[in-house]
């Protein structure tokens, strides 16, 4: 619709539906503009329905408007259009300025856009999935993904050099098309030939080998390969410090995934927010409207269904308020309710390494019996369950017994720490609920919130008594344990004394060397055990997320996994 804002000036000094007399004079210093400009604008106007203009013959008779559409119909016209151009960040900036009934119409409409729908283009059907993320700020170098967020967008974009399929708990090719190991220290992967990165570059054991390099001086998860040589462009082979049968499961993981280093080492900071991979999606757009990923036409595994996926970068507060498949609230009665439980959990860390009062386990047991997980919590009470475990399926039906009373301590104030991932997604509710428990024992403390980048380093651990924190387990559940035991970038091995050290070692060791995976779980819960039986973590809350999925739909595998997320790469139309 042209000439828009002269419309809405219009609505300033005009009701909607009711004629009144007005002159082209009037108009023109209403408008700001000349007498002639107006007679142009209200032609337009007229001749587009947004106004009805009526001029009378006969000596002063003045002309008569009437407005046929509210401000917020001329709003909503307006974001419409700039909704259907991807200017998203301006259309929602306009929405803002709306009535409260205009942000219901919006909400109504733009939930019409969003979800699985096929259109045409160029006389191709292209099956776009476009979903509202309030979340937006993902770190997508695989080495530094954080969240869940990140992890998922990883997944898409990049391949590793197998995957681990969860409801067979076994390994699939990938990159490398097969493994083998003599003795578990020396592991060689064989390459499929032709993969190429969504910029054009063949992927070779060189890419492999730069990729493990990097992890290697970069971080500690893979602090057990001691080199990596590359016998030829299609064979790479990886030697261990240690016997570790389950080595290639972690080669499955995001942090994993094979970059080109090339393109790393140019741009680093870019590279986190337009990553190249060679994975089934390639990201063509992210800036402050929207996220887009185009399928991967060379990709060489099975290609997905979907076209493209659009991922709309949307204010935080329409989380609540948009009606969507993927939020977490029902249009109709047609559509069904899905729950998933999340693995992992959140917890407290007692800094059991710390000079002071926490090193006596007596004190540490004396608060610990006193805790209890429905008295602690991140989120509201209708989306966590009481933990005793990391694992969802050991918490359920467990009764948890409750000490009360005071606890007899007169040392200074306790020091707790929230771990923050981002900017508003942080454990601060569950710290200061467990202030307020502290304080109803008869012990005070204070709270600081500190981002997980430094919430891992030598001033923390000397400062801090207490860590509130969570983690999400991925697909392959024991890996993730065992990674986030034994890092030095999570918060639980560096609250651990010199003897519990020691004994998570030892016990990660005989995991990793046993090759039947019964006893693999064995061993892991008696570290569960061990280090609840010591009072280092207490086991706070598991979380569950609703959300809801059209009974009839022409599309198959919409999934969500247990954080709400849809795996792009599995969807298809029947």
């Amino acid at each position: 619709m042209k000439y828009v804002d002269h419309l809405l000036e219009l609505t300033k000094h005009f009701t909607e539906g009711m004629e009144e007399e007005t002159t082209v004079a009037s108009l023109a210093g209403i408008l700001n503009c000349s007498e002639r400009h107006v007679k142009t604008v209200v032609s337009v106007l007229h001749s587009e329905g947004a106004i009805k203009w009526m001029t009378q013959k006969g000596r002063g008779k003045k002309p008569k408007i009437t407005l046929q559409l509210t401000r917020d119909e001329i709003l909503l016209n307006q974001i419409k259009e700039k909704v259907r151009a991807g200017r998203y960040e301006d259309a929602f900036s306009l929405v803002e300025s709306m009535e409260e009934r205009g942000k219901k119409n919006f909400q109504q409409w733009f939930a019409q856009s969003l979800g699985l729908a096929q259109q045409t283009e160029s006389n191709q059907d292209l099956d776009i999935l476009r979903y509202p993320f309030y979340e937006t700020r993902l770190v997508m170098d695989p080495m530094k993904i954080i969240s869940r967020h990140d992890g998922h967008m990883v997944q898409q974009l990049f391949d590793r050099l197998v995957e681990y399929e969860a409801a067979t708990n076994e390994l699939k090719p990938s990159i490398a098309h097969h493994w083998e190991t003599k003795d578990g220290k020396h592991w060689t992967f064989y390459l499929h030939k032709g993969i190429t990165f969504h910029h054009g570059r063949e992927c070779t054991s060189s890419d492999v080998r730069e990729t493990f390099e990097r992890l290697m001086v970069e971080t500690t998860l893979f602090a057990n390969i001691e080199k990596v040589d590359t016998k030829s462009r299609s064979i790479v082979h990886f030697m261990l410090k240690e016997v570790d049968f389950l080595f290639p499961r972690m080669l499955a993981g995001g942090k994993a995934s094979i970059v080109p280093m090339e393109i790393v080492r140019r741009d680093p900071e870019k590279f986190k927010t337009f990553p190249v991979g060679s994975g089934p999606f390639r990201m063509t757009q992210n800036d402050e409207n929207s996220i887009r990923l185009e399928v991967n036409h060379s990709y060489f595994s099975a290609r997905p269904w979907l076209d493209e996926i659009h991922i709309i970068k949307t204010p935080s507060h329409f989380e609540e308020e948009a009606i969507h498949p993927f939020v977490l609230q029902a249009p109709d009665a047609t559509w069904k309710q899905v729950k998933r439980m999340e693995d992992g959990a959140s917890f407290i860390m007692f800094n059991c390494l710390k000079e002071g009062p926490l090193q006596q386990e007596a004190l540490r047991e004396a608060i610990y019996t006193r805790l209890q997980p429905a008295n602690i919590r991140n989120e509201g009470l209708d989306n966590e369950v009481a933990a005793v475990s990391f694992l969802s399926s050991r918490s359920q039906n467990v009764r948890l017994n409750k000490i009360s009373g005071k606890v007899r301590y007169d040392g200074p104030p306790l020091q707790i720490v929230a771990q923050q991932i981002r900017p508003g997604a942080n454990h601060k509710k569950a710290a200061k609920h467990l202030q307020m428990e502290l304080f109803n024992m008869g012990i005070e403390s204070t709270v600081d919130v500190v981002d997980s980048k430094q919430i891992v380093n030598d001033e923390s651990m000397a400062t801090y008594d207490l860590f509130v924190g969570g983690i999400a387990l991925g697909e392959d559940r024991l890996l993730s344990l065992l990674t986030a035991l034994q890092s030095n970038e999570l918060i639980i091995y560096p609250c651990l004394n010199e003897h519990m050290k020691s004994y998570v070692d030892e016990k990660i060791r005989e995991i990793r060397s046993a090759s039947v995976e019964s006893m693999r779980w064995e061993l892991y819960f008696e570290i569960e055990a061990f280090l609840k039986s010591t009072y280092a973590i207490f086991y706070c809350n598991h979380r569950f997320h609703t959300v809801y999925e059209p009974k009839e739909n022409p599309y198959a595998n919409i999934e969500l996994d247990s954080n709400g997320r849809v795996d792009y790469r599995k969807v298809w139309r029947k």
